[in-house]
């Protein structure tokens, strides 16, 4: 097995993406990554891509496995080596070139790319491939429906955004992942589009036909609303937002925090502004969360959750609510669903207290395993409580 990684570590992701899922095959494998994202682009990549295909000469069955830039690596290297008898590609790039390429934000537009991705006169790979995309981030569409015009077989998952492979892992109760790698490294039968959309015909998409919760048309207005047009939704009457300016903290940094600390970084959820994209941003970790101490206790009415909008929405879907008891985090709400939410555009997540609820300090943990946290804004409404 040939995996190659969906960007370089400077990004934050795993290094070595589906190890764990694919330990139990009893299969040897081959990592390939990139020091930094250089999309296949730097004049050492025939260098890398030829000594791939000369480690894996001496075996029988080759797959090739790898998302997003990865996935695009993985429809690249069966130039190189005649040894490849499968491809599982998790929504590649279809060019790196402008415009195709919207998440590489310091790609240089004046360089042609050194692949074209599709570009393949291979009709053995072509056919003995299968490509993968979500449905929730719009970028992905034009994508899609590009490699199917060059007769690659594309399928869709639903309720998947760009990050298709751990929806397919955590996003059911089922874990499908594994059940379309048992089919992908099944070397007796054929790797073939049909055998895939059997595999995950429940939670496949075919789009005129099936309802879409978040279309097109939406997603790209939402993910284009900038914060000076953000649409703020009016507190509860005779309420404040008790958590404006209040001392916070969260589970980690990353490279993507913008502050140093992660009380200064989680701070930003609850300052006078909206900052751009996310406000605070923890590292990739089972389980992440943003904390908060109202300093007083506090009659708690409504919690909102302002959702990034700009992309990776989906990855502060499902969370719990905690409030701090005695020196315990005690749930009061759970959100299980894979529901989209918003924020700025108007549509962030609000939880309302059906009951008396008086608390000081507020959790929400992260129900993911192996996941970033982030929200562009937290609002929390209610009254002081003032001691008589």
């Amino acid at each position: 097995m040939v995996i190659f990684a969906s960007a370089g570590s400077r990004i934050g992701g795993p290094i070595e993406e589906f190890k764990g899922s694919l330990k139990k095959y009893n299969i040897s494998m081959l990592f390939i990554r990139d020091s930094e994202p250089s999309w296949f682009c730097q004049p050492e990549t025939p260098d890398m891509f030829a000594k791939v295909a000369e480690l894996i000469e001496p075996y029988k069955k080759v797959a090739v496995l790898g998302e997003s830039m990865g996935g695009s690596g993985a429809l690249i290297f069966p130039r190189f080596s005649n040894k490849v008898d499968r491809t599982l590609a998790f929504s590649p790039l279809y060019s790196f070139s402008y415009p195709f390429n919207q998440f590489a934000s310091g790609w240089n537009n004046e360089t042609p790319p050194l692949y074209w991705t599709f570009d393949s006169e291979n009709e053995k790979s072509r056919k003995n491939s299968v490509l993968l995309y979500g449905t929730r981030q719009w970028q992905d569409a034009a994508h899609a429906g590009l490699y199917s015009l060059q007769g690659y077989p594309v399928l869709m998952v639903k309720g998947s955004a760009h990050l298709v492979a751990s929806y397919l892992k955590k996003g059911h109760a089922i874990n499908y992942l594994s059940l379309l790698l048992e089919v992908f490294l099944d070397f007796s039968k054929p790797f073939t589009k049909k055998r895939v959309t059997t595999t995950l015909e429940p939670i496949l998409a075919r789009y005129g036909i099936d309802e879409r919760e978040w279309s097109y048309e939406a997603s790209m207005k939402r993910a284009h609303v900038r914060v000076e047009n953000a649409y703020l939704v009016p507190p509860p009457v005779d309420c404040i937002d008790l958590a404006l300016n209040c001392p916070t903290d969260q589970s980690s940094i990353c490279a993507y925090s913008t502050e140093k600390t992660t009380q200064d970084d989680s701070a930003r959820a609850v300052e006078n502004y909206i900052p751009e994209f996310y406000a605070f941003h923890t590292a990739l970790e089972d389980n992440p969360w943003w904390k908060i101490d109202l300093k007083s206790i506090c009659e708690i009415k409504e919690i909102r959750i302002y959702n990034r909008i700009d992309n990776n929405s989906e990855r502060g879907l499902q969370f719990a609510i905690e409030i701090l008891e005695a020196g315990v985090w005690v749930k009061i709400f759970e959100k299980t669903d894979n529901k989209l939410f918003g924020g700025i555009d108007g549509f962030p997540f609000i939880w309302r207290a059906k009951t008396k609820l008086e608390a000081r300090e507020i959790r929400i943990r992260s129900l993911a395993l192996e996941e970033f946290l982030h929200y562009q804004k937290i609002e929390i409404f209610g009254k002081k409580i003032i001691s008589s």
